[in-house]
């Protein structure tokens, strides 16, 4: 009985009368390193029955950055506890390697997001396959259950490969972001193009019918308001990257006086009063931003109440356009700036459009409380050039 192999837990045969010198240990790794020799272009490891990782080979360790005390140890425990997994990708892990242990699955696949030991992180898609007596016993040329078939069978690990789908990740959230854009797009253009539409049609008509060239004024005006929404629309479906910006002095006085007297961004007549607090000049691309100072006073008219106070400035801070109306609550100011976030049922396009004015710049919005208690935006970043 002295000289008898056992099987212990996991299958593998060991000498009972061995010395615990760890090398019975060192074999057995050899034997699980040997099981994912076809998977060394990719992080690869193999769990024990217990789901005690017992092997990791060298490309997980130059992936990770970790050391044998996190890899080799009970998983995903190990990693839980040194916070390097959120606890919920800790349980959705576990379950997945449960039931490949208990043979309910041939295969898991399972997407996962780790925090890597400099600190960025990484998606792994991680590959779950059943680890059988048989074939490690082929495999070290040990014990493959004998003269009992279903010995062989019986699970002892879980083999797990790793890829990196980071890139690809990242690809398939840009496509998403891009189709939810789209339809966002495509829904504003069908319902803000089709009202000043109809009032260009009707006042056509309407010269037609009667000869009077003045009815012509109107429709102009609203042909001026569609050019506008699509060049709304034009800085919107491209990535900041993509948009043109060409530089210059731009006094921003005389561009907020402008975009308040044009009337190309709301009515200011009725009681609205303008304060350029200091309108030096701004180093920006004149038409871009134009089109960002313009929907902020825009906003200002529609959500600042009867007969608003609106300032507009640039200081080291960036170029700001504030009001002392009532101002926005703390908890609503994120989803202000998002692409069809309207608080009082505009267009939801306006705090969009600046955002990614700001972003093609280099700047970014910043929205929040004015001095006067009521709604201020800020373009941080824009300074002035003198």
């Amino acid at each position: 009985m002295d000289d008898e192999e056992t099987p212990d837990h996991d299958g593998v045969s060991t000498d009972e009368d061995a010395p615990d010198d760890g090398q019975g240990r060192d074999r057995d790794r050899d034997r699980y390193a040997a099981a994912v020799v076809d998977a060394i272009r990719d992080g690869a490891y193999v769990l024990d029955a217990d789901r005690v990782r017992v092997f990791a080979n060298d490309r997980l360790r130059e992936v990770t950055g970790f050391d044998d005390d996190l890899l080799l140890a009970k998983h995903p425990e190990r990693l839980v506890e040194a916070g390097y997994w959120p606890e919920e990708e800790g349980d959705r892990y576990r379950e997945a390697a449960e039931r490949v242990l208990s043979g309910d699955a041939e295969e898991e696949r399972i997407q996962l997001t780790t925090t890597l030991d400099d600190g960025s992180s990484v998606t792994t898609e991680t590959r779950l396959t059943p680890l059988t007596a048989a074939e490690l016993g082929r495999i070290g040329n040990g014990a493959d259950g004998g003269d009992d078939p279903l010995a062989g069978s019986r699970i002892v690990g879980v083999v797990g490969v790793i890829r990196d789908v980071t890139a690809r990740v990242e690809r398939e959230r840009e496509l998403e972001r891009l189709n939810e854009r789209l339809e966002r797009l495509s829904g504003f253009l069908s319902h803000d193009l089709r009202n000043p539409l109809s009032v260009a049609r009707g006042y056509v008509d309407l010269t037609r019918e009667t000869g009077d060239l003045d009815r012509l004024d109107p429709a102009e005006e609203a042909l001026d308001r569609i050019g506008a929404l699509i060049d709304d629309a034009l800085v919107l479906a491209r990535e900041p990257a993509a948009i043109a910006v060409e530089e210059t002095a731009v006094d921003l006085g005389e561009l907020a006086r402008d975009c308040w007297e044009s009337g190309d961004f709301g009515d200011p007549s009725a009681g609205a009063t303008l304060v350029v607090e200091d309108g030096g000049p701004v180093l920006a691309d004149p038409s871009l931003l134009r089109r960002a100072l313009g929907n902020l006073l825009s906003n200002a008219f529609e959500h600042a109440g009867e007969a608003p106070t609106v300032r507009v400035g640039v200081d080291d801070r960036g170029v700001y356009v504030a009001d002392d109306g009532p101002g926005l609550p703390e908890e609503e100011r994120e989803a202000v700036t998002e692409f069809g976030v309207s608080k009082d049922g505009g267009t939801g396009i306006g705090l969009a459009i600046v955002e990614r004015v700001a972003a093609a710049h280099g700047w970014t919005l910043e929205v929040g409380e004015s001095r006067a208690g009521g709604f201020e935006a800020r373009l941080v970043g824009a300074e002035p050039t003198a």
